[in-house]
């Protein structure tokens, strides 16, 4: 395939990182984008170490403003974006009444309006790709609730709406839509048990862009059973 030019969000760490330095090595340009500078120079500097090229730009999908300077910068690099990964997340692991309001509103903003902020500013030059996508990472979380993550699943729960919603507009004008339910992934050689490997991950991740599916899941089984979860919802309430 010719190469790329593939955004990713959230690229100052963990699979942002990961997921940077593994599309660079397969003669990608990647534009990372992250609040975290310090960051997101160490991830150019491995993606440079590894034969890859790309550059970086700090943007907050907490500020819109920064948003807005951020795709100014990168239109200005870049006539056309081929691959939006939207991987950048905030998480609270607590139930909502042990989320304070400025926590809330903060999950709300990185995990979901300034996801779809950032998306909407960036869809003319997503317009200019021949075979454009839109990579929406979710969770499982936002399939079958965790009540000890009660706001990060709503936001996911969002996202996977968000997803359905841009496929429904955007489909029809040759845009692909992928959801990606995540499931716990490990970013070390060394990774817990039950978890999928950060490689492999990358690896199922490129293969679905390739044949531009609808939707990702990392496991057979995580696929099942989420769909068991939604065509009969009384199992969700099982712990």
């Amino acid at each position: 395939m010719k190469p790329r030019n593939i955004i990713i969000t959230g690229a100052s760490q963990g699979l942002g990182q990961f997921l940077a330095i593994y599309f660079a090595q397969k003669g990608d340009k990647v534009i990372l984008i992250a609040r975290n500078e310090e960051g997101l120079k160490e991830t150019l500097q491995q993606v440079e170490d590894a034969g890859g090229t790309g550059h970086y730009v700090v943007a907050d999908l907490r500020d819109s403003v920064s948003l807005v300077k951020a795709v100014e910068h990168v239109g200005n690099e870049y006539k056309k974006i081929d691959v939006l990964i939207n991987n950048a997340a905030d998480v609270t692991s607590k139930p909502l009444l042990e989320t304070d309001l400025d926590e809330i509103a903060a999950l709300v903003q990185t995990n979901v309006t300034g996801t779809l902020q950032l998306t909407r500013l960036l869809i003319p030059l997503l317009e200019n790709a021949k075979e454009p996508s839109i990579i929406n990472i979710s969770s499982l979380a936002g399939y079958k609730p965790n009540s000890m993550q009660t706001v990060y699943s709503i936001t996911k729960s969002a996202v996977n709406g968000m997803s359905e919603a841009l496929r429904a507009e955007l489909g029809p004008k040759g845009f692909h839509v992928m959801n990606v339910g995540l499931s716990s992934v490990g970013t070390h050689t060394d990774h817990q048990p039950g978890q999928v490997s950060a490689a492999r991950y990358a690896h199922l991740l490129e293969s679905a862009l390739f044949n531009q599916r609808d939707e990702l899941f990392l496991s057979p089984l995580s696929k099942w059973l989420m769909r068991l979860y939604k065509f009969l919802p009384g199992l969700a309430k099982m712990r």
